[in-house]
């Protein structure tokens, strides 16, 4: 009896072992797959990081690229010289991280200069991304009054985490400039105690680089422009960043004759609520002999100059 019991486990275990065996055989793709899938999607993912995505490059020492990106219906510009970076507004916080990825592949580790033209949330909704991503040297902010100083908890965030990365916050004056390897950036406001939108208060940035110019001025209006013409702020550019995405109010004829700036760029998103950019406006730039170009339509517009002539392309980051 008991050799019989011993007998029909022996049988018992091999019956158990071989189906183990078989069990094991049919596992055998599955985790083989398990295994191999995930390794070979980290081959090809570092094949392409390191072979077949474009690899940004400094500027050579003689250039200075300027990019106007393409953030949807907001603003933010990225110039760059061979040891700089400067970021003019931020976009909207919905396209902060997309921002700070287009900063990255544009080869920005630090920022030298971070330019607020004012704290409407298209252009400063995405500087707190770009705050937690890059170290930053300085903040520039509009001079506000009281009334028109945002409550929102943008605006606040930023201030927070520019004291709490110790970044200095500096309200610039009229005037104003700083030097980034032969590219000169000079700040224009004027005294913005009586307006009553937050557009008007913008601060512009004219930029320099040998003989070729651009103007930036946030989101003027009419009548932040004629108090920039006014006071003398306006002098002829090469290239216009154009005003508030090109609604109809900003880029006015006496502002356009001042500035006579031969290439045009507007950032905007498509199919945007806002109708921007207004026909009346691209008829304006239009009598006023100016080449347009628009985010919506041509993406990330990049200008590379070496102080003499300047070449435009579209749709990448990367020229």
């Amino acid at each position: 009896m008991k050799e019989d019991l011993r007998a029909v486990r022996e049988i018992d275990r091999k019956y158990r072992r071989r189906n183990r065996r078989k069990a094991l055989r049919r596992k055998w793709p599955v985790l083989l797959t398990a295994v191999l899938l995930p390794l070979l999607a980290a081959v090809c993912f570092f094949v392409y990081e390191k072979l077949a995505k474009p690899r940004a490059v400094m500027p050579a020492a003689d250039t200075a690229v300027i990019r106007i990106l393409n953030v949807g219906q907001g603003d933010a510009m990225l110039i760059r010289t061979a040891q700089h970076s400067v970021l003019i507004d931020a976009g909207d916080r919905d396209h902060g991280r997309t921002l700070v990825q287009m900063l990255r592949d544009a080869g920005v580790q630090r920022l030298d200069c971070i330019v607020n033209s004012h704290p409407h949330s298209d252009h400063i909704g995405g500087l707190p991304a770009v705050l937690e991503a890059f170290p930053a040297d300085e903040i520039c902010l509009p001079v506000m009054p009281e009334q028109l100083i945002p409550t929102g908890t943008v605006f606040q965030t930023v201030l927070d985490l520019a004291a709490e990365k110790q970044i200095p916050v500096h309200t610039p004056e009229c005037g104003e400039k700083r030097q980034f390897d032969g590219l000169t950036a000079e700040f224009l406001c004027v005294d913005n105690t009586d307006f009553e939108n937050l557009n008007d208060c913008s601060l512009g940035v004219r930029l320099e680089y040998g003989n070729v110019s651009l103007l930036s001025a946030g989101d003027l209006e009419a009548d932040g422009e004629t108090a920039f013409a006014d006071a003398e702020l306006l002098r002829p550019a090469n290239i216009l960043k154009v005003s508030h995405h090109g609604a109809v109010k900003s880029s006015l004829i006496s502002f356009l004759e001042a500035v006579s700036p031969e290439t045009a760029v507007i950032s905007c998103g498509a199919f945007n609520d806002y109708g921007h950019p207004a026909l009346k406006t691209l008829k304006r730039l239009h009598d006023a002999g100016c080449a347009v170009y628009r985010t919506d339509l041509d993406g990330t517009v990049c200008i590379v100059t070496d102080g003499n002539q300047y070449t435009v392309s579209c749709g990448k980051v990367n020229p």
